[in-house]
């Protein structure tokens, strides 16, 4: 028997395992700013969830379930950015994060494809995100900007399911973003120097 998931699953995971290092290095080594060191222990937890939902071979409704609570987490990791950026009160950012979920969530149920709406929903994010950081200059800007020009080209793989040789539209916007992740480590330990 079999225990772990083959082709694009396991390759998926394999890139979920390095925005896993990624995060948790930051969520260990940054120390003053909350906000961020919360942000990337929500990319940490998503991330070790996602190895298992694409690595390990389960039931469907073992792994439906584990994909709800992964949609509900990744809610709060996105929702951070808000916080972070447009300066929303933490408290706002979860009520955001709770009707996003029910949104989500209702869409798993009904059978349809959640991922568009949350990508959409993400982008929405990164224009918002982008416009503060620049409207209040926001300091060493240029590694958050770059970061998220990575993400969203990033997350224009798996919107248009694009799916290049070896690795599918998952594993790409994964490599992606470890390289937004990296950037935006950089830019919170400059800014904590």
């Amino acid at each position: 028997m079999k225990f772990l998931t083959e082709g694009y699953e396991l390759t998926t995971a394999i890139t979920n395992i390095f925005i896993f290092i990624v995060g948790l290095y930051g969520f260990i080594n940054i120390k003053k700013d909350k906000l961020w060191k919360d942000f990337f222990f929500f990319v940490t937890i998503d991330s070790f969830l996602g190895v298992i939902v694409h690595g390990i071979k389960m039931s469907t409704m073992t792994n439906n379930i584990l994909w709800i609570i992964l949609s509900i987490l990744f809610t709060f990791t996105v929702n951070t950015m808000f916080c972070i950026f447009i300066k929303f009160k933490l408290k706002y950012g979860l009520i955001l994060s709770l009707l996003l979920s029910l949104l989500l969530l209702t869409q798993l149920v009904l059978g349809q494809d959640f991922i568009i709406t949350f990508l959409l929903y993400i982008i929405m994010i990164l224009v918002f995100s982008i416009y503060y950081i620049i409207r209040f200059n926001y300091k060493n800007k240029k590694y958050f900007l770059l970061g998220f020009l990575i993400a969203f080209i990033g997350g224009l793989f798996s919107l248009f399911k694009v799916d290049p040789p070896i690795l599918d539209h998952n594993g790409i916007t994964h490599l992606f973003t470890v390289v937004a992740l990296i950037l935006f480590y950089i830019g919170i330990k400059k800014n904590e120097n």
